[in-house]
C-alpha cells in the first residue's frame, strides 16, 4: 500500500520518547536498554550510532541511505558483522510489503541466535510498525527522527495498538495470520 503526503505526515511525531541529540550519550542509552528483552534499531544513522557506543541491537533494519541519500555502507557494520545474521528485504517507499513483514518475523524470530541485520531494498522508514507489533513486550525499538534526535520506544500492549491504530489510520491492513506471529 502506498502512502499519501498527507497520511506520511501523521508518523512525524515519535511514537516514543524523543532523546534529543545534544542528549543522546553511552550512559543515557544504556539506562534505556538495561532491561529490554531485544533491542531494535531502524535506520541507518540510528543503528550506527548505537554501534559507536557498543550496541549491538539484537535486531537492525537498514536500507543504505540517510535522508535519501545513498550513504558509504550500510548501517550496522561493526566488529561483529562476521557474527550477525543479514535477511534482505524489499519494501518500496512509502508503503508496508507483505514481503518485508516476512522478513522481520524472521529476524525477530532469529535475533535470539545470533543478531540480525535486514537489508531492505526501498525505505525501511514505515517498518518501524510492524516490527512494534512482532518484538515481544520489554523490548526496546529505537528510530531516528530527522535533525532531532532518537525515538525511544519501550514495547507494550498499548504500544502494539498505537502501531496497529495508526496502520488503520493509514489505510494499512495488519496482515492475517500475523497476530500469532507477535513475540510474548
Amino acid at each position: 500500500m502506498f502512502l499519501s503526503p498527507e497520511k506520511l505526515r501523521l508518523l512525524k511525531e515519535p511514537l516514543g520518547l524523543l532523546l534529543e541529540n545534544k542528549d543522546v550519550s553511552k550512559q543515557k542509552l544504556y539506562s534505556f536498554l538495561k532491561d529490554a528483552k531485544l533491542i531494535v534499531s531502524v535506520g541507518d544513522a540510528t543503528t550506527d550510532r548505537l554501534n559507536c557506543y557498543g550496541i549491538v541491537p539484537h535486531v537492525c533494519v537498514v536500507d543504505g541511505r540517510e535522508r535519501r541519500a545513498q550513504r558509504k555502507s550500510i548501517g550496522g557494520d561493526c566488529a561483529m558483522l562476521d557474527q550477525v545474521l543479514q535477511l534482505n528485504c524489499s519494501n518500496p517507499a512509502g508503503t508496508i510489503s507483505r514481503g518485508a513483514v516476512e522478513v522481520l518475523v524472521d529476524a525477530v524470530r532469529n535475533s535470539n541466535i545470533n543478531p540480525v541485520r535486514v537489508i531492505v531494498q526501498g525505505e525501511e522508514d514505515l517498518l518501524t510498525l510492524p516490527i512494534l507489533i512482532l518484538v515481544p513486550a520489554g523490548s526496546v525499538v529505537m528510530y531516528g527522527q530527522p535533525f532531532k534526535g532518537i525515538v525511544i520506544v519501550e514495547v507494550d500492549s498499548k504500544t502494539r495498538s498505537t502501531a496497529k491504530d495508526l496502520m488503520d489510520s493509514l489505510g494499512i491492513e495488519w496482515m492475517q495470520g500475523y497476530d500469532d506471529a507477535v513475540a510474548v
